[in-house]
Formats: structure tokens, C-alpha cells, sequence
């Protein structure tokens, strides 16, 4: 018989550019790298030694006896070895080495026994043999190998569709891929012996392999040279399915504005100085660039005393600077371990962790288990939130508003109240952020107002000398192109005068874009809308636009008045009582209307009196109550 090897040798050379690429084009960085190049060096000298047993093979009468049986017996031994690394690889890409040690130790079974066969074949000629011409022949027991290799074959196929997802799809479909091209040519070449198409069919796998699972262009970040956010979710899927990983993060502070301060180039060098300085500190582990400043280390079996030895040196090297010269600048970092997946319950609470910003001034430890918390928290709330919109349970309460110079309540302000049969009342500085953060406000804002419009005409409120109602206005809202019209188009379907309703801005809202917002505000009361400044002195004021301001009513905080005289035993701090009197008689004479909030004994309401203070609003008059309750409280203080 003779051997045609010709696809052999043109399997040669696409294996030495496989070699090349990989080794100086890709590098060989984790594991399972090098598994692969290992593969491709068998995949060589199979090839390599076929063609040259083919040729001893092909002239018995050319070559020596025992050259033929060197050549033999190296292809046979790299090519029958080749199917058992395979399926070592694929272990060693999803990270299971460790995790399945007993069921890698039953696969070396077949492999060991085939490589005994095939060593004592010098004496028992069950592999292969001559005939009395010196040409080549199968064994008896040769088509043995072949069912090894079948069975390492299946063995991969059903591991790779058992663990597809943590593959990934594109990947798992290339291994499947290689299986295939790899098969196809093994049962062709049963029936056809003489022609060599197994290994280039391989060469073509194992190409087909080196861009898709080897290629590190769609793992590496270009910024920092380390594994990027891709590669960091395939190992967490592979992480998660295992009880021996820790995972530590590490977190630099508002990197938007370090980008701004020096520039995008100059941070990113020093991003990448950073990774490099990780690398070095975490040289047994992989370390991750998961965008945003935030880097990942996903270590196997590292001791306690290991990860204490790390936070030290983290804390340690981040007091330092980073850069050089004017580019040189040192970050407050986080610091974070999270056992996996001992210490979070979903992949959501994982990806929760890694992307939740740090903004802190100074270093600090992670809390994974307050965070996720807080998390959870936030994703009842905006649950809550979804479920009383759909269910139109949200809740408008009324807190009375007393005027000084009438005796009487002429106003209150709309509060929303968010209260669930199971949760109870869920407070509004804690669901308004959120509500605010996803734009849910919008359509709760536009609910409230009108719910008060609905009421202060179903109400009569204008009857009972109750002027108008204020309504918190979310800076959210005045961001909306559609919010005059959807006002006007309440008031109109209520027959409501815009002069009823005061829109309420917090003083907070101020320090964003102003002019957006005072544009809004000015829109807005050429409808006929007045608007109010709520919590005023809470540290935002900015004299420069104190007496530009379009508010015709200022709310003083509570906090003001409650150092100047305390609701439970009347003391206060001389300071304070200063601030108190100069801000409400310096307000009055910028014409202001002046309100102070949080009045709650009688004595807090007698001295604000002597300060001649428009507004009083607080618990010493009511509570925020239900409209009802309003109505009836409206009929006994305002007879």
C-alpha cells in the first residue's frame, strides 16, 4: 500500500503559523493556553512523524527496520495522546482541574492502556507489524486505538454540550466544530488507509480553535493589557459553579473626573500601570479590567492569610502616587473579597457588586453583604414602585400649612405616600431617589398633581379660604419636554386655575443645571403657576443667585429651627437664633414670603411669631394626613 501524505505536509506548515501566532503574536497566559500550544506541539510531530514513516513505510527496501519503528511508533504515541489532551483542555477552559480531579484521573485510564499496547508491540504485534516484505500493517488489536480516540471523542462532544453555557455559544459550537472536522476524515480514512487526511483536517480545528477560544483579541483590554470584562464573564460563569474561588476587587474613585482633570491618554496609562502593578501582586491568579476603574482578581484556593497579605499591599501601594510629574496622582481605592459563590445568591448580585461605583474620599474595605442589602432593597423598592403605579395605590397625603397673619391654614403641601399591604409605608426620601434615578417619577408626579387638582376641586377647598396646595416639582420633571402640556391639560380637565397649585423645588435641585431648571419655572408660571424654595439652609445656598431666584415662598428648613430653639425642651444655641432671625428678615425684605418648617411645640411657634415669620408648617398643627382628614381639620381651625 502506499501512503500519499501530501495533506500532511501541507498540515506542517499551517501548524508552524498556529505556533508562531500563538507564541509571539498571543502569548501563552493562562492554562489553558498552554494546553492548546501543547496540542499544536503534538499535532506537529504526529504530522511530522507520519510523513516520515510514510516514506519508511512506502520503501522498506530504502530505509532501516528500526528508523521505520521510530517513526511508528512516535506518530502513533503523539496522535493517540492528542485526543486525551483534548479533552484535558477542555477542562482546563472551564477551570474544572481542581473541581473534577477524580474524574480526569478515570480518563487517564484508556489513554494509559492504549500507550501500554502500544509499547509492547514490540512483542506481541497486536498494533502493528510487517509483512515478510517490510510493508506496514494494522494489528489485531488496532482498531482498539481507534475506539479511544472515539471514546475521548464522545466523551468531549457530551461535555461540551453539558457545560455549553458556560462555554458560551459561539465557543462551545467551535469546540463541536473540531470534534467534527476531526471525526469525518478518522472514518474515511477506516475504509481508505492510504490516504493521510486525518491530520490536516485537525490543523483545521485547531486553527478554527486559535480564532475563536484563543483569540486573545476578544479577551484583552486595549487600555490596561489585562483580561477585559468578556473574558471576566466567562470565568465568573465557570466561578459560579465551583465552591474554591475567591474573587477580590479593587476600585479607584471617580475615574470620570481623573479622565477630566488629565485627559483620557494620561489616565490610561496609568490604568495600565496599575494592571501591570496587579499582575505582579497576583502573579499565581487572573487579574480583570472590568471598565470604570474597577479591576477584578479571580484567585482559586487562596488562603486568608494570602488575601490579608494582599489588601495590606493594595492599601499600601495606593497611598503612593501614580504617574509622574503633573500627571502624577494618588486614588483613594476599595477593597473588596467575595467568596464564591458562598457569598452572594444570583449572577445579578455578582455583576451588582463589581459595577456599584465608589466615590469615596478615602481607602476603604468593601461590605459585599451590605451592599447587596442595599441592593435588594433598592429592587423591592422599585418593585413597589412598578406595582402601585400598575395597581394606582399610590397615596396623597396633606399637611397643613398655618398663616400667621390670618390665624388660619390657607395652604398645604402634597406629600406622596407609597404603602404596601405587606411592606408597610415605604418612606419617600427612600423611594423618590429611586423613583427619580429610573423615571418613574414622571408618571408619580403626574399622579399627584392630579390627584390635588381632582381634590381641590371635589373638595371645595376654595370654600374653606385653602388659597392653593404645593406640589414637590422633581428636578426629573422640569427636565420633560411634555410637562407644561400634561399640567395645562389637568387643570383643564378639572377647570382648575394654575393659581391654586404652588410647585415645590427642593433647594438641592438648584446646584444642577440651573438654567434648565429656571427656564422650566419660567414656562411654567406663564401658565400661572407661583412656585416655593423648600429646604432652605441645607448647605446649598449660593448668594450669587439668592436674589434672582423665581420663588415667591422660601421653606426654611427644620434643622434651622430646631438649633435655634429645640422642639422638647426649648433650648437652642445663640448662634442659631441669630441665623434664624437675620434669614427670614433678610428673605422679607428680597420680598419673599418666608416659611419654617418643623414647628412642633408651642413655644416654636410663639417665637417664630416674635420673628414675624409668614408660614409656619409642623407637627404641632398636623401631621400629613388623608384628605378627609384635611377636609375635617379645614372646617374646625378656618370656621
Amino acid at each position: 500500500m502506499i501512503y500519499h501524505f501530501e495533506f500532511d505536509i501541507a498540515a506542517v506548515f499551517l501548524t508552524l503559523f498556529i505556533t508562531y501566532y500563538i507564541i509571539f503574536k498571543k502569548g501563552l497566559v493562562r492554562h489553558a493556553n498552554r494546553v492548546y500550544l501543547v496540542l499544536i506541539l503534538l499535532n506537529f510531530l504526529s504530522e511530522f512523524s507520519d510523513i516520515m514513516s510514510s516514506i519508511a513505510n512506502n520503501n522498506p527496501d530504502a530505509s532501516e527496520r528500526v528508523f521505520q519503528d521510530i517513526w511508528n511508533y512516535i506518530y502513533l504515541s503523539a496522535h493517540n495522546v492528542m485526543a486525551f489532551a483534548f479533552v484535558i483542555y477542555l477542562f482546563f477552559l472551564l477551570g474544572f482541574v481542581k473541581k473534577k480531579q477524580n474524574q480526569m484521573f478515570l480518563l487517564t485510564i484508556p489513554i494509559t492502556i492504549d500507550l501500554i499496547l502500544l509499547y509492547s508491540n514490540p512483542f506481541t504485534k497486536l498494533i502493528f507489524l510487517y509483512d515478510a516484505e517490510g510493508h506496514y500493517m494494522h494489528g489485531k488489536l488496532f482498531p482498539l486505538m481507534y475506539g479511544i480516540a472515539l471514546f475521548y471523542m464522545i466523551f468531549a462532544i457530551f461535555f461540551v454540550v453539558r457545560y455549553r453555557k458556560l462555554f458560551g455559544k459561539s465557543r462551545a459550537g467551535a469546540l463541536i466544530a473540531f470534534l467534527l472536522i476531526s471525526f469525518i476524515p478518522i472514518v474515511i480514512q477506516m475504509f481508505f488507509q492510504q490516504y493521510l487526511l486525518t491530520l490536516f483536517f485537525e490543523t483545521i480545528g485547531l486553527m478554527g480553535i486559535l480564532f475563536t477560544i484563543e483569540n486573545k483579541d476578544d479577551t484583552i483590554s486595549p487600555t490596561t493589557g489585562i483580561f477585559n470584562r468578556y473574558a471576566f464573564q466567562t470565568a465568573l460563569d465557570r466561578a459560579m459553579e465551583s465552591n474554591e474561588y475567591t474573587l477580590i476587587l479593587i476600585k479607584i474613585a471617580n475615574l470620570n473626573y481623573y479622565n477630566k482633570m488629565i485627559g483620557f491618554q494620561n489616565m490610561n496609562g496609568i490604568l495600565n500601570k496599575i494592571s501591570v502593578w496587579l499582575e505582579q501582586e497576583f502573579t499565581l491568579y487572573s487579574c480583570y479590567d472590568c471598565g470604570r476603574g474597577h479591576f477584578a482578581i479571580l484567585c482559586d484556593k487562596i488562603s486568608e492569610e494570602t488575601v490579608e497579605k494582599c489588601r495590606q499591599d493594595t492599601f499600601a501601594r495606593f497611598e503612593k502616587a501614580w504617574g509622574k510629574g503633573k500627571f502624577s496622582l494618588t486614588f483613594p481605592v476599595s477593597f473588596g473579597v467575595i467568596h464564591l459563590p458562598g457569598d452572594v445568591n444570583t449572577m445579578e448580585n455578582l455583576q451588582m457588586l463589581i459595577d456599584a461605583p465608589f466615590d469615596g474620599k478615602e481607602s476603604v474595605e468593601m461590605d459585599p453583604g451590605q451592599m447587596i442589602s442595599e441592593y435588594e432593597r433598592r429592587v423591592l423598592i422599585e418593585h413597589l414602585i412598578d406595582k402601585a403605579l400598575q395597581n394606582k395605590s399610590f397615596q396623597v397625603y396633606f399637611q397643613p400649612i398655618w398663616n400667621s397673619h390670618t390665624g388660619k391654614v390657607n395652604s398645604a403641601e402634597a406629600l406622596c405616600r407609597l404603602i404596601d399591604e405587606k411592606y408597610g409605608m415605604i418612606p419617600p426620601d427612600e423611594f423618590i431617589p429611586i423613583a427619580e434615578q429610573n423615571g418613574t417619577i414622571l408618571e408619580i408626579g403626574r399622579i399627584v398633581f392630579e390627584e390635588v387638582c381632582r381634590f381641590y376641586q371635589e373638595g371645595c377647598l376654595k370654600d374653606l379660604d385653602v388659597d392653593y396646595i404645593e406640589v414637590n416639582l422633581s428636578v426629573v420633571q422640569c427636565m420633560s419636554r411634555n410637562l407644561k402640556q400634561t399640567f395645562e391639560e389637568i387643570l383643564k380637565k378639572y377647570s382648575l386655575d394654575a393659581k391654586c397649585i404652588n410647585l415645590e423645588v427642593t433647594e438641592s435641585a438648584t446646584t444642577g443645571n440651573q438654567k434648565l431648571l429656571f427656564d422650566s419655572i419660567d414656562m411654567l408660571k406663564e401658565v400661572g403657576f407661583s412656585f416655593s424654595l423648600d429646604d432652605y439652609g441645607t448647605g446649598y445656598s449660593n448668594i450669587s443667585y439668592m436674589y434672582e431666584m423665581p420663588f415667591s415662598i422660601i421653606k426654611i428648613d427644620k434643622s434651622i429651627l430646631w438649633k435655634a430653639m429645640d422642639p422638647k425642651d426649648s433650648s437652642g444655641q445663640r448662634n442659631a437664633v441669630l441665623y434664624l432671625e437675620n434669614t427670614i428678615r433678610m428673605l422679607q425684605d428680597m420680598n419673599y414670603s418666608v416659611l419654617v418648617e418643623g414647628v412642633e411645640s408651642m413655644e416654636q411657634k410663639m417665637f417664630l411669631e416674635r420673628l414675624e415669620c409668614d408660614y409656619f408648617q409642623g407637627y404641632y398643627f398636623s401631621k400629613p394626613v388623608q384628605k378627609q382628614v384635611f377636609l375635617d381639620f379645614l372646617r374646625v381651625v378656618n370656621a
